[in-house]
């Protein structure tokens, strides 16, 4: 017996056990709300609006307090990964076949802006201790980074971005989770 409990375990350390790094959209109901903060204290709210033809829909609002501005849409998958998002003043860019945020290891994907423009990308994630982390690439090179950490839904606690481009970097909290 002690023989066969060392070889289960042997097997148990030897085989990664690994999380789903997807955002379990689907656990936060219509009317949800949760709501981010970046160090300079701006928030960002998410509304969870429901399902409609197998996409999860989120409206974001800049600000905290009383008078939330409306900032846009976006949908997104079982997995949460986008696949659209639709600006305030009614622009819309679509992910082909969707963002990569929460898919594991390299993973290409194209933005189709707006005005039709089709920007090729690349994104390698890796998973971390607390989450993820992660790369994008674009035709020009390295365009940004992050790594947020995860709750057990998937959806961000705290996290970091940097775009490459003209190096800002953003710190990110989640101020309330909101999940049914």
């Amino acid at each position: 017996m002690p023989v066969r409990v060392a070889a289960i375990l042997a097997v148990l350390t030897a085989t990664p056990l690994s999380a789903d790094i997807a955002w379990q959209a689907a656990r936060m109901a219509p009317g949800s709300l949760m709501v981010m903060e970046d160090e300079r204290g701006e928030g960002l709210g998410h509304v969870a609006r429901g399902r409609t033809a197998g996409l999860f829909r989120f409206d974001t609002y800049e600000g905290k307090g009383d008078a939330p501005v409306y900032a846009g849409s976006y949908d997104t998958n079982d997995r949460g990964e986008g696949v659209r998002s639709v600006s305030a003043d009614g622009g819309i860019t679509r992910y082909e076949p969707h963002r990569c945020a929460r898919t594991l290891g390299a993973c290409s994907y194209v933005i189709v802006h707006s005005n039709g423009f089709r920007d090729t990308r690349k994104r390698v994630t890796r998973e971390t201790a607390p989450g993820l982390a992660w790369k994008d690439w674009g035709l020009d090179g390295l365009v940004a980074t992050g790594a947020p950490e995860l709750d057990r839904f998937g959806a961000a606690k705290t996290g970091w971005r940097k775009g490459h481009a003209g190096g800002a970097r953003t710190r990110s909290r989640r101020l309330m989770p909101a999940l049914s």
